[in-house]
């Protein structure tokens, strides 16, 4: 932080200049007259008689235009270094009027003109806006504020850029330091979950993507670690990017020997080597995948060491390639060919049969995309599993758990739907790392496929209410209704053929008739017309009217029957058409109300029909809501009870103080806070348009609301939320504090008009007792954090090194049953490992294989110690300590309020400086937050370091186990899996407590590392904010001369921070953004309208019965 000293020369800030240092300076005249700058002679402020003088020796002195010259060369080289000429002048204008600038007046005295000068009050630099901004929780007005931040420290930094004083040298400092922590923070959260469990669907829905994380390929999905973070590249054909980062040499090396012990015995290849389960399956699986050319033979006869060297591995190991594409697509197909693990030749690889595969080469796979979940910071990682056979992909995903600030966990929702699901879902071992860590809280399950479910089934399981039964009910009504509809459409269809079929027989005697009346006019004899007999009526062809046949009448071809009878006249012709065109129009009549109602039935049945589809959707949709919900209650009570079964673990240990009565913590409100999802990611993605219309279409999901996936998004969004608002608001705060400090140095003269002017012996002195004051400040606020870090050790001492040693007197006597059950028989109450996967885990240093049989063997032997110190670790580190610091806050603010008082009560001070003083006053809340980011920092800091320190046990365990696994995995011939037995138990009864109490006492010495450590970082933020105090007494203090460039600096920054509210005031203008977290599913649908989805798929549930709980 920049600090006046005595000997740098400044003009705002000189509190007294004498004449003998003005004539000394030959150009004193000029600072008596500079309306241009905003700036004046400081002697003004001395008796009116003095005032009077030095102003009329200023304005007939010589030197002025070149002093004045030389000040306008340095404001025209700031204006061509980028600042605007208009908005500076603007400011400097205003100054000169407004703020600091003499106002000169010409009166007549006794004849004579006089010059003198009327002291103004200076234009108040105010920076009430920004703090508001500062004080708020609103994500989007606090982004807004440090982009606003960064553009105004970039124009107040431009005019001090290439000085060379120690005070704007000190400025500059300030300035780039505070612009390198507006950065954005990342929030990890690790996605785990078994093969099968559809992590990459889920992630792809997520991400609003069809297609980007593979979901082919069993060993691609759970064998590669990857990272997905926002893509902050504004480049089109960047869109997508990635990179994927190989292993290094030595690690392939180790990687290989590890895979040849695995697979080669006795120059041969295991027996085993064809099954896929099997530690040898496994090792030759890889080794052809990398090396497709090798044969049985070249296998046992190569050295891993031989083929580490091969051209095709050596060109990959140990580097990175990179990809950008700008659609997801194209970057899908390039990772296909590294990540693809289908076997050579197979229907759908992309490799060849002889082509190298990349996956067993991987070290982990680095994607960035514009996903909008991932704006705020969100980094998703698909963990395959700490257990990873690949040791160098085990030690990246087991950093990733250390750091990552959540966790997801999927499951298919059968699984999850089973009784203990959250037990199978997150392990005993996870349960208590959870605890451990102290991140219960951080836990997320997602259940998926919930599109997977049979209907019979859910109404047994899930139909308490009926409600299920009764649409079904609904159901088979609107069956007999469609059915009894049908039937008697059938018969008005009947019907109406009938009525047509006797139409046709009138409209054809019509025909014969109107022919005979032709023939009539014509002046022939006619005679009545022979009719024939009824004809049946023939079947129906059509449902459309027939249109009516005109029938000619051949009197001719019935000339014997017209001999007997008596020919017509016109007027019985035309009665008979008469009779005969009533009867069709009657029987048209009754045709068209016929058609009508037949017409009206379809409509019906068509509608019956189709509420009935709605009916069917309605039913299934009801059954998946109903399931959701069952499931996610039944994970949060069993995730509540397995943190319970490890408190209470640990509590039975002294059966004479265990009282089952007294709860380490609610487990019911951890059951009511687990946020738990049931999500459709194939509903998602179809409602969304993005899936093919030959696959058929999953029922159940009438919104995108429905599958879950939005509420997710919105999860995983607000996520780094809180992290990202807490450092923007310690950036908005260090930034206040820099600008008061700049105020103090720029304004320090131009406030203080009307006070009495301070000596220059009382300066030094002033000066001298400040530093004198700041030196004691620092030892007391040195020794205050000293006095901390010893009640941190305290602390740990009382809740963890103590029970350490009763730890260890358990886990000592537990440890060889534990040795003793992983060679014992599954049905004798052991794990039942074969010799093949216990030599191979010996040969890996007690980890395990991906073999599904396999254990970790350090892990078996630190549990029974661990599940002893784990509640006194958990409050120590989660609870105590953390409390501990926030009560050194009120100590340390204490400390820096009596300084402050001490100093801004000094009677010369008071006299000389008190509109400073008074501005320095705001600095004090400034101060006081600056030490709750600090000390909030610290806490994170430990949270994160004993993370690391609690998994520092476990290499411990490996290492005082080093021995014994190399004793076992040497061991050959007849009798070596009972040899390798006692060599394993013989060294654990030599060494029980060794093992324990060495693994102990190295994370001890971590964690004393740990508090030295955060114990400098308190003590050189602390003795910061009292160099930044002192820096600014100082400047209040401080009245030495300044050379002009930096006076034409301080011009500009003037300028700039007198706008400095104006602009947060257009901040505090934005809308609020932040969302009330209850939120109802209806509230949940409205914030993510913005979702991309398909023009006809509906977006918000308007529907009663949709009750989603996250």
């Amino acid at each position: 932080m920049a600090r006046t000293t005595e000997n740098v020369p400044t003009v705002e800030g000189s509190a007294a200049r004498t004449t003998t240092s003005a004539s000394r300076d030959g150009s004193t005249n000029v600072h008596g007259q500079m309306p241009d700058n905003g700036r004046r002679d400081e002697n003004t402020r001395k008796t009116p008689e003095q005032a009077s003088g030095r102003t009329s020796e200023a304005i007939g002195a010589d030197s002025a235009p070149e002093s004045v010259q030389r000040k306008v060369k340095v404001e025209k080289q700031l204006g061509q270094s980028g600042v605007s000429q208009d908005n500076t002048s603007a400011s400097a204008i205003a100054l000169t009027e407004d703020a600091t600038g003499p106002s000169v007046k010409t009166e007549v005295i006794n004849g004579t003109q006089s010059a003198i000068d009327t002291p103004q009050e200076p234009k108040k630099i105010t920076l009430d806006q920004l703090r508001k901004v500062s004080d708020s929780t609103d994500l989007v007005k606090l982004e807004a504020g440090v982009e606003t931040a960064r553009g105004i420290l970039d124009a107040i930094r431009l005019p001090m850029a290439d000085s060379k004083q120690r005070e704007q040298l000190e400025w500059l400092k300030a300035i780039d330091q505070l612009k390198t922590k507006s950065k954005r923070t990342r929030t990890v959260i690790a996605v785990c979950g078994s093969t099968g469990a559809g992590k990459s669907s889920l992630i792809n829905a997520v991400l609003d993507e069809a297609k980007l994380m593979p979901v082919n390929g069993y060993r691609a999905c759970s064998a590669t670690i990857t990272e997905i973070s926002y893509n902050e590249s504004e480049i089109p054909e960047e869109k997508y990017r990635a990179e994927v980062e190989f292993i290094s040499p030595e690690d392939w090396v180790s990687e290989l020997q590890l895979l040849w012990g695995d697979l080669v015995d006795d120059n041969q290849l295991s027996s085993a080597y064809l099954d896929a389960n099997a530690e040898a399956g496994i090792a030759y699986a890889k080794i052809k995948a990398v090396y497709p050319d090798l044969t049985r033979e070249m296998i046992v006869k190569s050295k891993p060491e031989e083929l580490a060297n091969r051209k095709s591995v050596t060109a990959v190991v140990g580097k990175a390639r990179k990809f950008a594409y700008s659609n997801a697509g194209d970057l899908y197909l390039a990772l296909q060919k590294y990540l693809d693990s289908k076997e050579k030749g197979t229907k759908g690889s992309t490799t060849k049969p002889q082509d190298m595969a990349f996956w067993p080469l991987i070290k982990v796979v680095r994607v960035y995309c514009k996903a909008d979940c991932l704006s705020s910071g969100a980094v998703l990682v698909d963990l395959p599993g700490i257990h990873d056979a690949n040791a160098a992909r085990s030690a990246v995903a087991s950093r990733y758990m250390a750091e990552c600030s959540a966790i997801f966990v999927a499951a298919p929702i059968r699984r999850a739907a089973d009784d203990k699901a959250a037990h199978d879902l997150m392990g005993r071992g996870s349960r208590l790392q959870l605890k451990l860590d102290g991140i219960y809280s951080n836990v997320t399950f997602i259940c998926t496929m919930t599109d997977a479910i049979e209907l019979s089934e859910s109404i047994e399981a899930f139909d308490e209410d009926g409600q299920i039964q009764a649409i079904l009910s609904r159901g088979d009504e609107l069956d007999k209704a469609v059915r009894e509809k049908k039937d008697t459409l059938k018969q008005l269809e009947q019907q109406a053929d009938e009525i047509e079929f006797a139409l046709e027989a009138v409209e054809k005697e019509l025909s014969i008739w109107e022919g005979l009346e032709k023939k009539k006019n014509k002046g022939q004899q006619v005679y009545p017309p022979r009719i024939p007999a009824k004809r049946k009526r023939p079947m129906r062809l059509a449902k459309g009217r027939r249109r009516r046949q005109v029938v000619e009448y051949d009197s001719d071809s019935d000339a014997e029957a017209i001999d007997a009878q008596t020919p017509l006249t016109i007027e019985e012709i035309l009665s008979k058409l008469t009779e005969l065109n009533a009867q069709v129009q009657a029987r048209e009549g009754e045709y068209t109300e016929m058609k009508k109602r037949c017409e009206d039935l379809d409509t019906a049945i068509t509608a019956l029909q189709t509420e009935k589809e709605g009916i069917a959707g309605e039913s299934i949709r009801c059954c998946i809501q109903k399931r959701n919900e069952r499931v996610r209650q039944a994970i949060r009570v069993d995730f509540a009870a397995g943190i319970r079964e490890i408190d209470e673990e640990d509590a039975q240990a002294d059966e004479e103080t265990f009282d089952p009565s007294i709860k380490k913590r609610d487990y019911d409100e951890v059951a009511a806070s687990l946020p738990v999802f049931c999500t459709s990611s194939v509903g998602y993605q179809q409602l969304s348009g993005r899936r093919s219309n030959r696959e058929n279409r999953v029922q159940g999901f009438r919104y995108l609301l429905d599958t879950e996936i939005p509420l997710v998004q919105d999860h995983l969004k607000k996520l780094p939320e809180n992290r990202q608002i807490l450092a923007l608001k310690a950036f908005l705060n260090d930034f206040y504090r820099l600008l008061n400090s700049l105020t103090i140095w720029v304004t320090s003269s131009a406030l203080e008009l009307k006070a009495t002017e301070m000596s220059e012996q009382d300066q030094g002195y002033e000066i001298k007792y400040l530093r004198a004051a700041a030196q004691n400040l620092k030892n007391n606020l040195s020794m205050l954090v000293l006095n901390q870090k010893q009640e941190i050790c305290n602390i740990q001492h009382s809740l963890f090194n103590s029970k350490s040693t009763g730890a260890i007197t358990h886990a000592s006597k537990a440890i060889e049953g534990i040795v003793e059950k992983w060679s014992l028989k599954k049905a004798d109450g052991g794990h039942g490992l074969t010799f093949s996967t216990y030599k191979a885990v010996c040969r890996r240093g007690g980890s395990k294989t991906k073999s599904d049989k396999s254990r970790n063997f350090n892990e078996d032997i630190l549990e029974p110690y661990l599940l002893k110190i784990a509640t006194g670790w958990e409050q120590a580190f989660c609870v105590a300590i953390p409390a501990s610091l926030d009560k050194l806050v009120d100590t340390l603010m204490d400390t820096l309020k009596g300084f402050h008082n001490e100093m801004s009560s000094r009677p010369e001070l008071e006299k000389c400086k008190l509109a400073s003083l008074n501005i320095l006053g705001h600095q004090i809340k400034s101060h006081e937050t600056s030490i709750r980011d600090m000390v909030g920092t610290i806490k994170a800091s430990i949270q994160a370091e004993q993370r690391q320190a609690n998994r520092a046990f476990l290499p411990e365990i490996k290492k005082e186990m080093t021995k014994a696994y190399s004793q076992c995995k040497e061991e050959k011939g007849r009798g070596c899996f009972l040899r390798m037995k006692e060599h394993m138990m013989k060294h654990v009864s030599k060494n029980k407590s060794s093992i324990y109490r060495k693994a102990s006492q190295h994370v001890m010495k971590d964690l004393e590392k740990l508090f030295e450590t955060n114990r400098k970082e308190m003590e050189e933020t602390v003795h910061y904010i009292v160099d930044v105090l002192e820096g600014d007494f100082r400047t209040i203090i401080s009245s030495s001369e300044m050379i002009e460039a930096s006076a034409v600096a301080r011009d500009h920054i003037r300028g700039v921070l007198c706008e400095v509210d104006s602009q947060f005031e257009k901040v505090l203008c934005m809308e609020q953004t932040a969302t009330d977290p209850a939120h109802t599913s209806q509230d949940v649908s409205e914030d993510i309208s913005a979702v991309a989805v398909a023009s006809d798929a509906p977006q918000i549930d308007t529907s009663e019965s949709m009750g989603v709980d996250p």
